[in-house]
């Protein structure tokens, strides 16, 4: 001020420089026809706000004077949608009319001195014509002139509308999926992060450890009866290397419980690595089945019966089998943030695999009708119209032959109701499998083929199901697989040894 009490005008607006966009719309705006007049009438307090918003990325704006007069920069202006660049220069109530009532008591009270930060608000706020719900976190600061009266108010905002939404979206899915595994038999648990926190746990799980009040807790925090036998060991390693690991028979002393004896017992699991969409390990998934009784069973049986470790170990081998197939799918269908649709393709999969094991209990788990495992894989996926035809010997398969052949058969039939023959009103597949050749070289050739659906190319990318086919399929049964995109139909082919497999007489045909 000067001495006679009178403002000194300061003609510098170097302070507008810089600020991208929302700079230029500052410095060409008609200030005088607002109530803040000319720039280089500013006070100094505001002069040093604005130089500081416009060199900041931060989100942020200023409301001045009495009328609440608005200026932002760049990163505020998306937040104003539609109602920018208009927003600029116009009082802070009528830019947000639609949500003046939740916010207007918070600009009060900054300029009555009370600064407010929040970490998130919701607002209902319309947006290209509609109510939108949003989210935001910022802070309200109030600014003092020279007199120390306040003059206006600086924020600092960020909108996390997307954040909260897509959290609470997430939070929904895992509801859901701890309702899919809940009533599964074997014990499922989802530990996130390199300490193992427990995410989600099902019933099986909670009754293994007693009841506790684990979800949240590091397995080191919820499991500490379990110190020094070697599972958090085996954790630190699955996370750090990414290797599975299955775990046969193992013994584990536990509180099965809550405040009783901690008793020894056995346990089948895996510990499968879990991976988020870059690519890194963020989580482990645990299956498995307590085997106490068995193992107890099978120990005392050992004791007088030596041809009980040759039963022992195939029932170890069979269950080795079924909890990392059950492991991978999870693992490789559980994979990325659209869980509901996962979900799906998770159940989907694990009911072919269910009917291949109906098939093997059937025959104690010996073999299984090669016949049996295709047409129990095809039923969900046949339509109403025959179009289907199977035709092959009565062939006998192992255990693990039979399982990968189920998941295989049902990814292919899967497929091709989505995006092949079967998609089309008059597409068609045809399953066959038969034996060539003569002596050393007789082989055994299984050929899935389709025809009469949409133009087929192939796929830019492997997904877990060509990867089962082409993969595992070819290692359980000693051979080789090969998948032809041809345009006409997608084609098929296992070819293996006959060693690999049993054949009879007796050629079966369904059309």
């Amino acid at each position: 001020m000067t001495a006679d009490g009178a403002h000194r005008v300061v003609s510098n607006t170097a302070f507008l420089a810089g600020g991208g966009a929302l700079g230029e719309l500052i410095r060409s705006y008609d200030w005088a026809s607002t109530p803040l007049g000319v720039p280089s009438t500013w006070p100094g307090s505001l002069r040093t706000l604005v130089q500081v918003m416009l060199t900041s990325q931060q989100p942020m704006f200023i409301a001045w004077g009495p009328e609440r007069t608005m200026l932002y920069n760049d990163g505020y202006a998306p937040m104003c949608t539609n109602r920018h660049p208009w927003a600029l220069g116009k009082p802070f109530a009528e830019v947000w009319s639609d949500i003046i009532q939740d916010v207007g008591p918070i600009m009060d009270a900054a300029y009555a001195g009370t600064p407010t930060y929040m970490d998130d608000i919701e607002f209902q706020m319309t947006r290209n014509g509609r109510p939108t719900e949003t989210h935001f976190s910022f802070g309200y600061t109030p600014v003092h002139d020279e007199t120390d009266q306040v003059a206006g108010m600086f924020c600092t905002a960020l909108e996390i509308t997307s954040e909260v939404i897509a959290g609470r979206h997430r939070r929904q899915e895992l509801d859901r999926l701890r309702t899919l595994l809940e009533q599964a038999p074997s014990f499922m648990a989802v530990l996130t992060g390199p300490e193992h926190r427990f995410e989600i746990t099902n019933a099986a799980y909670r009754q293994l450890i007693g009841h506790r009040d684990i979800i949240g807790k590091t397995v080191r925090e919820a499991l500490p009866d379990i110190e020094g036998q070697g599972f958090y060991e085996l954790l630190d390693k699955v996370f750090t290397t990414g290797e599975i690991f299955v775990g046969r028979g193992m013994k584990i002393d536990l509180q099965h419980t809550p405040g009783g004896p901690v008793e020894n017992g056995y346990l089948n699991f895996i510990y499968q690595p879990m991976y988020d969409e870059a690519g890194e390990i963020s989580g482990i998934f645990v299956e498995g089945g307590d085997v106490t009784d068995l193992k107890k069973a099978e120990l005392a049986l050992m004791e007088s019966i030596a041809t009980q470790d040759v039963l022992a170990g195939e029932l170890q081998h069979r269950i080795k089998n079924s909890l990392a197939m059950v492991a991978a799918i999870a693992a490789q269908t559980l994979r990325g943030e659209d869980i509901a649709d996962r979900r799906l393709l998770f159940n989907s999969r694990l009911s072919a695999l269910a009917t291949a094991h109906d098939i093997l209990t059937n025959s104690t788990w010996t073999t299984a009708s090669l016949r049996e495992v295709v047409d129990g894989a095809l039923l969900p996926h046949l339509p109403s119209e025959n179009r289907v035809s199977v035709q092959g010997r009565d062939i006998d398969l192992n255990p693990k032959q039979a399982l990968s052949m189920a998941l295989a058969i049902h990814e292919l039939a899967t497929n091709a109701a989505k995006y092949g023959a079967l998609c089309a009103p008059y597409g068609s597949v045809s399953i066959s499998w038969d034996f060539s050749g003569v002596a050393d070289e007789r082989k055994f050739v299984f050929t899935w083929a389709e025809s009469g659906g949409p133009q087929v190319s192939e796929p830019s990318r492997t997904g877990f199901g060509s990867r089962l086919i082409t993969k595992v399929l070819a290692s359980d049964f000693g051979g080789q697989v090969g998948i032809d995109y041809a345009p006409q139909g997608v084609r098929c082919v296992l070819e293996t040894d006959a060693a690999s497999v049993t054949a009879s007489k007796t050629p079966s045909k369904k059309g």
